[in-house]
């Protein structure tokens, strides 16, 4: 394979050398190029959307369960349409909109780990997805807000669909074996999961040296209904003069990714926030998710930490 860094901090783009085919990579080349550039873009391979998970089953421990609104493609399980809502955001667009900086299911008590994007059909203008680096978010954020973050984590009051109605059955307790999972139960006759989500804004990234600001509190929560509210833990709002630090911020980081036909983004999710830039209505664009709650390599596989001086 060649390489070619995407940016100075970040990223990485992967390309064919002789071999077209994804499973000739290197199982231990990729997560080394993973662990230290946090988002690799294959492109260039023969890899059709009928066969991405031959690529993302070598690289996964656990998949993440999906909402209910998003159906499967393409024969695979794992494999879904993206939401193709979002907001105007005062814009004027008329086609699909603009959807916010967030960390996909970053306030589920199955956040994924890594995510990955392929591109089935490029828009023609438009639709390009932003990243946004939570290291580099962090930095450079306030000592204030900082300080805030790191003393204060965020609850969602959560209500996810599971499966059919199963009317008569009533409410059972439940319990999910997640840090920061409370207040749950089952209410069989709505087919709906209920629980509460204690998570921080926060979280140490995959080298152990730097902390992330990577998390689902940026988006609106018209775009995110199983998210009933979204508070910090004591039902208190998020400060509003905070929120538009962090959104100010994070747009002046703001990576724009144009899409090519069977482009494969796979992202660290727990390091980076993600948005989408708004397109006409006529405008063609399709892309496909895939969510890895757990991957096969742990948190700094490739990575040795400084030794005590």
């Amino acid at each position: 394979m060649k390489t070619q860094e995407i940016s100075d901090t970040w990223g990485c783009l992967v390309m064919p050398s002789n071999s077209k085919d994804p499973q000739d990579l290197k199982y231990d080349d990729i997560v080394a190029l993973f662990e230290r550039y946090g988002v690799l873009l294959f492109r260039g391979f023969s890899l059709e959307p009928e066969r991405i998970t031959t690529l993302t089953n070598r690289f996964t421990a656990k998949y993440s369960g999906e909402a209910q609104r998003r159906p499967s493609r393409y024969g695979q399980k794992v494999v879904h349409d993206i939401d193709t809502s979002g907001m105007d955001m005062g814009k004027g667009v008329i086609g699909e909109k603009h959807v916010g900086w967030h960390s996909e299911s970053a306030f589920s008590p199955t956040w994924p780990e890594v995510i990955w994007f392929y591109c089935v059909t490029p828009p023609e203008k438009g639709g390009k997805t932003m990243l946004c680096d939570g290291i580099a978010l962090w930095n450079n954020l306030t000592v204030k807000t900082k300080s805030f973050f790191t003393a204060n984590p965020v609850r969602y009051q959560l209500e996810i669909p599971i499966g059919k109605e199963r009317l008569g059955k009533g409410i059972k307790p439940w319990f999910l074996n997640t840090i920061g999972t409370g207040d749950t139960y089952i209410d069989w006759d709505t087919g709906t999961l209920h629980a509460t989500q204690l998570r921080f804004a926060m979280q140490e990234a995959r080298s152990g040296r730097d902390l992330c600001f990577s998390n689902h509190l940026l988006i609106h929560l018209d775009t995110e209904p199983q998210i009933i509210s979204r508070t910090m833990a004591d039902g208190s709002g998020i400060p509003e003069n905070i929120l538009k630090e962090v959104s100010k911020k994070a747009d002046e980081l703001a990576f724009e990714h144009s899409w090519e036909k069977s482009d494969l983004l796979m992202i660290d999710n727990r390091r980076f926030m993600h948005a989408r830039g708004a397109y006409e209505p006529d405008i063609q664009r399709e892309l496909l998710v895939v969510q890895s709650e757990r991957a096969k390599f742990g948190y700094g596989s490739n990575l040795t930490r400084n030794s005590i001086a």
